[in-house]
């Protein structure tokens, strides 16, 4: 049996493909905690979160009146929770966007993964727009970076893969002897 070079490089750009993907239901999951955590007005943050989806539901808690009093001027009126129930939904959406980019980009479908690039370029471009660069966010910024770079490496290892050739397995062909078996003994006739 003969494999050629190009099993390893094979493996290693398939790897790297995944982990590109598996970095997207990352961002999925710890981005649907976080919202989860923030409704239930808890105080923890993950890193691992898309920060669109994130700051649409922390502003719909903002404008329909849902944190504490010292944060508003006397006399602003809060939105109708309605507002903030949209803003929920179209975190919800965005979120699924993301989620399937991860199911469809299984088999080798990398334009699901360049989508997957770009809503996440561009909720990176968001977060420094909207928060600035600060010591306080470095490592949000950190992991925005890392994974934009993760998604680029994945879709780069896409069409390198897409230049190596299938394996090609030569099975040398071998000649199968039958079994011996034990010759009965012949009945002879009386």
């Amino acid at each position: 049996m003969r494999v050629p070079n190009s099993a390893t490089e094979r493996q290693m750009l398939e790897g790297k493909y995944r982990n590109s993907r598996n970095n997207i239901l990352l961002v999925v999951i710890f981005t649907a905690v976080n919202i989860l955590l923030l409704v239930a007005e808890s105080n923890t943050y993950f890193l691992f979160s898309a920060f669109i989806p994130y700051i649409l539901v922390d502003f719909g808690r903002l404008v329909c009146g849902m944190y504490p009093a010292e944060f508003y001027e006397p006399g602003v009126e809060p939105l109708s929770k309605g507002v903030f129930a949209m803003l929920l939904i179209i975190a919800i959406v965005i979120l699924a966007v993301y989620l399937l980019c991860w199911i469809f980009s299984k088999k080798n479908k990398v334009g699901w993964l360049i989508t997957a690039l770009a809503l996440f370029a561009v909720d990176t471009l968001c977060m420094f727009l909207l928060g600035g660069i600060q010591v306080e966010q470095i490592l949000d910024i950190v992991f925005h970076v890392w994974v934009v770079v993760s998604l680029a490496i994945g879709i780069h290892a896409h069409f390198k893969l897409k230049k190596i050739p299938e394996q090609v397995i030569e099975v040398e062909a071998v000649e199968v002897q039958p079994a011996e078996t034990e010759a009965e003994p012949e009945e002879t006739q009386e």
